[in-house]
């Protein structure tokens, strides 16, 4: 019996009483662009009033070109929506597919407002400007020009607290949006690899597990920055844009690798097996065990050689050496030469996630 795809957009009160889902790759695909379009159109719409809004004091000689504010925010709208909807929409329904699950149609829609929600957090600035940055790091024995209270110029403002402020370097609201969102992550992996893992024996629990440990190595980022190098850590400390966009498509091609080799390679009652390779070996238990002992190992040496750095490390190479920096060669730093870098790539990404993942 052929699955006819259900109209847009199909949302039936309650939710886990309906009886219209998705099978379809395409449909999933189209449902999630369709929120996502729609959500990002309404936060634009919101954005454009305002920027019209604080026109109209101005002198309406300044009005002649105002009708291309509209027209920029909703090209960027919609382009923003496209890929974002996109790239969620076909991931999502792969899961799905992958998994043999049909998909609610309250999925593209929520994930509709993931989307925006994620927009609105990104667009905090990631980097504040240089004046607060060396305002706050202000020491007597620093040779650097700093801005006080007393050198600032007769008609400007000092602001003691708007390094906290949104757009800035230390600002709260944003570390606690991006703490916010990285616990729900950790959370909902989490419990996706529990149900996924011993509810429905899904081999899929690897990439809900894959969300898990990526939510804690960049909340640990931060965590370890902000308690032993407490005036280096700012919005940049969880590395979430770090090696941009390297570091993203490291993942994403992670993620595929993921799916296809569970489609083309692993005899199931879930996917296509054309090959029998050496892969078969690297699902076993053991290996598994061992991908996520490496996993906790790794993060476990990056945090230490983080603390017992202390104001020694820092995210960012550094090209001149700051008056609290220090050459350490003690304790794990006996041992190994990069811990934080040897944590990174054997306990990380790269090997042990990928091993998690098989």
């Amino acid at each position: 019996m052929q699955h006819e795809s259900p109209p847009f957009p199909s949302l039936f009160w309650k939710p886990q009483y309906s009886t219209v889902v998705l099978k379809r790759l395409d449909d999933m695909w189209r449902f999630t662009v369709y929120w996502t379009l729609i959500l990002y159109g309404l936060f634009h719409m919101g954005a454009v009033a305002y920027a019209l809004l604080m026109q109209l004091p101005k002198a309406r000689s300044s009005w002649k070109f105002l009708w291309l504010v509209p027209l920029t925010y909703f090209i960027v709208a919609a382009a923003e929506a496209l890929i974002a909807g996109s790239v969620v929409g076909l991931i999502v329904g792969a899961s799905y597919l992958v998994g043999g699950f049909t998909m609610s149609t309250w999925i593209p829609f929520v994930w509709g407002w993931v989307n925006l929600l994620i927009l609105v957090i990104s667009s905090f600035r990631m980097q504040g400007e240089v004046e607060v940055l060396i305002r706050w790091s202000t020491i007597p024995d620093l040779e650097v020009t700093t801005t006080s209270p007393t050198t600032l110029a007769p008609n400007t403002s000092y602001n003691p607290d708007r390094i906290y402020q949104l757009h800035q370097p230390k600002s709260l609201a944003g570390i606690a949006g991006r703490s916010f969102m990285l616990g729900s992550t950790f959370t909902l992996g989490l419990l996706l690899t529990f149900y996924l893992s011993f509810v429905l024996s899904s081999p899929i629990w690897r990439l809900a597990f894959f969300l898990t440990t990526l939510s804690t190595f960049h909340y640990l980022e931060f965590l370890t920055t902000a308690a032993y190098n407490t005036r280096a850590a700012d919005t940049s400390s969880f590395l979430l844009t770090a090696n941009w966009p390297a570091y993203a498509i490291a993942h994403t091609v992670a993620f595929l690798e993921c799916f296809l080799a569970h489609f083309f390679l692993l005899p199931s009652s879930w996917g296509i097996s054309f090959f029998l390779t050496p892969y078969h070996v690297l699902t076993s238990p053991f290996v598994v065990f061992l991908g996520l002992l490496l996993v906790i190992m790794g993060q476990a040496i990056r945090s230490l050689a983080m603390i017992h750095a202390g104001p020694s490390f820092n995210h960012h190479v550094q090209f001149h050496r700051s008056y609290d920096h220090v050459l350490v060669t003690t304790g794990i730093y006996s041992l190994l030469r990069h811990p934080s870098y040897f944590g990174f790539f054997t306990g990380r990404w790269e090997r042990s996630s990928s091993w998690g993942m098989c």
